[in-house]
């Protein structure tokens, strides 16, 4: 008989090892205040609630925001009352997500990576491949001196690296500065000798790019998809051109349509992948446009 005592108080003791000292101090609607007691707990953070004295986990709940030794939550699963105590979701990196019943009821565990359900200011490094294009008419003389203009449809590709920083205006609403050196390599053939004598026309620029770009989320969860808008300035810092001259790509302005998803690692990192597409102002000679795969890695702040 006192074996058998014995094993209830340790299997108990196992089970609330895991538990929190913090507690649900009040209860309105789907918030919770929570006391807590000299616990550390960071704004998306999730918790079990566990009812003291049946022991049974309850809800589920995520921290919205901390502010001293008070915290407020959000309920996500079930039913949560004053008093309640804070039970850690994982010991690890991996988390047992479980969904609340009634007391007395099993729950099902469901493994979910420990990734984080809110956005923050990050920043991170950027590396890009670049695929180019541009329709020009260029300007040549014929062998009587006389002016003409050969159009001409070139492209290619080129890399860029860079870094850039997020900044956090709204749980949903990203602000990103981003500042790289990008290639803009294009080539074609023109129908005569338009090209510096030649029908091999070209244009190699190297760019000095800064990006401002506007970035929504509809969803956060270890894959964060976002659709996005922005403009750039782009500085040459290298070039030459057969089809081009000098005051044609000395600077440039673009706009920036671009959608993306940033693939959460953990807590603290994840790897951003964005399509993007630049479009340059059109002018009476030259249209050119971009497309950007990017991908790199970032840290949380």
């Amino acid at each position: 008989m006192l074996g058998r005592k014995f094993f209830a108080v340790l299997v108990f003791l196992l089970g609330c090892s895991s538990a929190f000292a913090a507690s649900v101090s009040a209860v309105k609607g789907q918030k919770v205040l929570i006391t807590l007691d000299g616990e550390s707990v960071m704004e998306g953070d999730e918790f079990f609630l566990v009812n003291p004295g049946t022991t049974k986990r309850t809800a589920i709940i995520r921290v919205k925001q901390v502010k001293g030794k008070k915290a407020l939550g959000e309920i996500l699963k079930g039913r949560a009352a004053s008093g309640y105590t804070l039970q850690a979701k994982a010991a690890s990196k991996m988390s047992a997500d479980v969904t609340p019943t009634e007391e007395g009821e099993e729950s099902t565990p469901r493994p979910t990576a420990n990734v984080s359900r809110v956005l923050k200011d990050s920043y991170g490094i950027l590396g890009g491949y670049l695929m180019n294009s541009m329709d020009a008419d260029v300007s040549y003389k014929d062998g009587f001196g006389i002016t003409q203009k050969a159009a001409v449809k070139m492209s290619g590709s080129g890399f860029g690296v860079g870094g850039f920083y997020d900044y956090v205006f709204s749980p949903s609403l990203v602000g990103r500065g981003y500042a790289a050196i990008e290639q803009f390599n294009v080539s074609g053939t023109a129908s005569s000798a338009a090209c510096s004598g030649s029908s091999s026309c070209d244009a190699k620029i190297n760019y000095l790019s800064v990006y401002g770009l506007a970035k929504w989320y509809p969803y956060i969860g270890k894959y964060r998809p976002w659709i996005g808008a922005g403009m750039g300035y782009l500085l040459a810092v290298s070039k030459s051109s057969t089809a081009l001259n000098e005051s044609q790509i000395s600077t440039n302005s673009v706009i920036t349509a671009a959608f993306g998803t940033d693939i959460q690692m953990d807590r603290k990192t994840y790897i951003p992948v964005s399509l993007e597409y630049n479009m340059f102002p059109a002018s009476s000679t030259v249209k050119a446009s971009q497309i950007l795969l990017k991908a790199g890695w970032a840290w949380n702040l």
